[in-house]
């Protein structure tokens, strides 16, 4: 049987994947220092240039698109395993409905717990609050700690949330009345820092599988490794401009096939750039989190987008996200790939 020749589209989509990553890791690049003074050791100040974070992971226990012949446990126990060998603590999110899918997804989730890795809320059914409403919306991160309560005994380790889409509110008034929900029920909300779409990527991996398409493979971690730095460095850039310091950054991911296919890169990647693994409950007594702005319309992004759009905070020209260009990569023609994180 003769080997099946990438797609014209495939190929013309990884070519521009790689321009695409040659030219965000050429703009992302914080701007270079002049030269320190010299001075006598004792009397110079010595930079922090690590960057302290914290890895969380969305969407347990599925998210997106399999590839062919994977299954949700072996993504969860894929990631598992190279989180022990970094020895990085990741705090996953649940949306309980998703855990009743299958036994693959109960498993996922087993395997999660036995594994000593914390869990948290991220609402039962991933819902958009402008869909269903402030009071569903309520009920949804109440219905999601029935399901939190026999999988992690401890309260204080589920008693964390995540909002779902980074959707905070539909206005100010929604927004505060989340934020007061959160506080009678005793939950801490984890804001996230650094986000660079990883999500985006599940869809045109599982498409250039089922092609057998390794060209758009190939591309496509490359451009994956590339982003995930160039974000971290913006991110970092960003925060230490706004606040003065460096700070305690938490980092988005979600538990797809092509998060688990990069994880050990990724982790990798983010060590050389001297990442320093902290636990979500480090990050979150940064002060900075104690003070999280509300827009006066939709709420909604990282807390640095939120300081940028709200408090009008300096930043290093605004990232590219590459959503729109990874829907097109191994798509048939007339295909609905658009992706949903």
């Amino acid at each position: 049987m003769s080997e099946r020749r990438p797609s014209w589209r495939a190929r013309v989509g990884a070519m521009v994947l790689a321009l695409f990553a040659g030219a965000c890791d050429r703009s992302q690049q914080p701007p270079p220092q002049p030269p320190a003074a010299v001075t006598p050791p004792s009397s110079v100040p010595v930079a922090d240039s690590r960057i302290r974070v914290a890895v969380t992971v969305d969407d347990l226990p599925s998210h997106g698109d399999l590839p062919p012949g994977a299954t949700r446990l072996q993504l969860h126990e894929r990631m598992l395993s190279v989180f022990a060998e970094h020895g990085v603590q990741a705090y996953g999110f649940i949306n309980g409905a998703r855990a009743a899918d299958g036994a693959d997804q109960t498993a996922s989730l087993a395997a999660w717990a036995a594994a000593g890795q914390p869990l948290g809320n991220h609402t039962f059914s991933h819902p958009r609050m402008a869909e269903i409403g402030l009071q569903a919306y309520l009920g949804e991160i109440d219905r999601n700690a029935d399901v939190l309560r026999p999988l992690v005994p401890d309260e204080r380790v589920w008693r964390v949330f995540r909002y779902p889409y980074l959707f905070e509110g539909t206005d100010a008034a929604t927004t505060k009345a989340v934020r007061e929900h959160l506080a009678a029920e005793r939950y801490r909300i984890a804001e996230v820092t650094i986000d660079f779409f990883d999500w985006a990527y599940n869809g045109p991996f599982a498409r250039c599988s089922a092609l057998h398409d390794d060209a758009a493979i190939a591309a496509l971690r490359d451009h994956y490794v590339r982003h995930a730095v160039a974000m971290l460095r913006w991110s970092d850039a960003t925060a230490r401009g706004i606040w003065g310091r460096p700070v305690s950054h938490i980092l988005l991911l979600h538990v797809g096939g092509f998060g688990a296919e990069m994880i050990d890169p990724l982790l990798d990647a983010y060590e050389r750039e001297n990442v320093e693994w902290i636990t979500l409950d480090d990050a979150m007594a940064d002060p900075i989190y104690a003070d999280v702005p509300v827009a006066d319309g939709i709420t909604q992004g990282t807390l640095l987008d939120l300081m940028i759009d709200v408090r009008k905070a300096p930043h290093p020209p605004v990232h590219v996200q590459p959503e729109r260009l990874l829907a097109s990569i191994c798509a048939a023609p007339g295909a609905d790939t658009r992706p949903k994180p």
